[in-house]
C-alpha cells in the first residue's frame, strides 16, 4: 500500500461485506493435519478389509479450530467458506491401495496406486463448503494403506469464510 494509507482508508466501512469480513477474519481460522500413523508413532498398515472403511488419521499434526476428530477420522465444516483438502497414501506390500475422499456420502475424487510396495499416490482439491458439512476418506475394500512417519496424511485448511451464496 502507498504510504499513509491504510486498509480502512481503502475500504469503505460502511461496506456490509467489509464489516462481515473484518468482523469475522480473528474468528475463522480452520486448519488440519493427521497421520494414519498412531500416537505411539508405530508403523501402521490397515487393510485388506472385506468392506470399505473409515480411515482414522490418529496422529494429529494440526487441529486449529478442533474441526478434526481423530477419533472418529471426520473434518466437520465449523464455518462456511473456500476450503483446501488434500490426502495422501502409500499401499502397503501386498495389495494395491485405492481411497476416496468422502463429502456428506458424496464422492469428491480417488487416489490409487496399483499392487507396487510402498507406492504412494495423493490428490487435492479447493470446494465451497458449508458449515455443518463432513469430509472423511474411505479406503476401498480388498485395498491396503500404510504408514510411518507421515507418510499417509489427511490435511485441510480454510482459504477464505465466504457469506450467502457461492
Amino acid at each position: 500500500m502507498e504510504a499513509g494509507l491504510t486498509e480502512d482508508s481503502v475500504y469503505d466501512s460502511s461496506d456490509s461485506r467489509w464489516r462481515w469480513l473484518r468482523s469475522t477474519e480473528s474468528k475463522a481460522q480452520v486448519a488440519f493435519s493427521a497421520s494414519l500413523m498412531n500416537n505411539n508413532g508405530e508403523w501402521r498398515t490397515q487393510g485388506p478389509h472385506i468392506n470399505d472403511v473409515r480411515l482414522m488419521f490418529q496422529k494429529v499434526t494440526t487441529n486449529i479450530g478442533n474441526a478434526y476428530n481423530p477419533n472418529t477420522g471426520i473434518f466437520t465444516v465449523p464455518v462456511k467458506g473456500l476450503y483446501y483438502i488434500r490426502f495422501t497414501g502409500m499401499a502397503g506390500d501386498s495389495k494395491p491401495m485405492n481411497a476416496v475422499l468422502i463429502k456428506n456420502e458424496e464422492l469428491m475424487f480417488e487416489i490409487y496406486t496399483a499392487v507396487v510396495p510402498q507406492s504412494s499416490a495423493s490428490n487435492g482439491i479447493t470446494l465451497v463448503l458449508e458449515k455443518g458439512d463432513r469430509l472423511w476418506v474411505t479406503l476401498w475394500n480388498q485395498n491396503t494403506i500404510f504408514d510411518q512417519s507421515r507418510l499417509s496424511t489427511f490435511s485441510g485448511f480454510l482459504v477464505f469464510p465466504m457469506e450467502g451464496e457461492p
